[in-house]
């Protein structure tokens, strides 16, 4: 299944370690992960969301707030029949933990090793590993479905790894996603730029929309400023207004697509 991100020849797991024909490894951590993202793939020391945005996020969606967003993919994955999955920039694993019981195997990835430990953690279904998604050490042809829920593009790597008609299912905001969230920030508001469905390689299969709205609780709606980027472009006096104001209700606003591996 893995290949060696140093040199692309196979790993093979032996106890607690991955190793391959040139003795490079790849220990298991506890928390039943492993890191493959080699050094001289790293753009800083702890690349990926930091630890602020990857538990707001965690604590955002116990929330429930994106359940209809994440039971809808689910369906897709048993209409279309996926059996092997691969979650691409999984985060903490929230969407992946519960696109696991659609499915008959899963694996997923982050950039970030903070957000890979916390859904290994919380997740033994799912094999969980750190690597970056231009570079997935992965055996070709591997996949029937990546899923991509506001993650980077890496359309030669998920061409690579899927399966003959594979299929990725996207995940974008709209243009209305979180439209209130930035009139409370912002003096000058513009909507989400949506384009145009066209991946090379992959066949354009379909796309929805799903649109409603929200209101969160006082902690729900400081982790959903505190997970976008939106935290750290609001000035201090900013940010303390939106937190110690009242809650409203907040547009939530998704594009999801299908494409397919020619």
């Amino acid at each position: 299944m893995f290949v060696c991100p140093i040199c692309k020849l196979q790993l093979n797991k032996i106890g607690n370690k991955y190793v391959c024909a040139k003795k490079h490894t790849f220990d298991e951590a506890r928390q039943g992960y492993v890191n493959l993202l080699p050094v001289s793939g790293k753009k800083s020391l702890t690349p990926g969301d930091n630890d602020l945005m990857t538990t707001a996020r965690r604590e955002f969606l116990k929330g429930g707030y994106y359940d209809k967003l994440l039971f809808r993919i689910c369906e897709i994955l048993k209409e279309r029949g996926v059996k092997t999955l691969l979650d691409s920039g999984c985060s903490e694993g929230h969407y992946t933990k519960v696109m696991a019981t659609a499915v008959e195997k899963t694996l997923a990835f982050d950039i970030s090793k903070t957000a890979v430990k916390l859904g290994s953690a919380n997740d033994k279904n799912t094999t969980y590993f750190v690597a970056s998604a231009f570079h997935i050490p992965l055996r070709d042809r591997t996949v029937d479905c990546v899923t991509k829920i506001f993650a980077p593009d890496s359309l030669k790597e998920f061409s690579r790894i899927l399966k003959k008609e594979g299929i990725l299912i996207e995940v974008i905001p709209a243009e209305n996603h979180l439209l209130e969230l930035k009139r409370r920030l912002y003096e000058k508001v513009y909507l989400n730029k949506i384009d145009e469905p066209k991946k090379d390689g992959l066949k354009f299969l379909s796309e929805e929309r799903l649109s409603y709205e929200f209101i969160p609780d006082v902690s729900g709606l400081e982790n959903l400023f505190k997970m976008t980027p939106y935290y750290y472009k609001t000035p201090k006096d900013g940010q303390n207004k939106l937190l110690n104001g009242e809650i409203f209700p907040i547009t939530a606003d998704f594009v999801i697509r299908i494409f397919q591996k020619q």
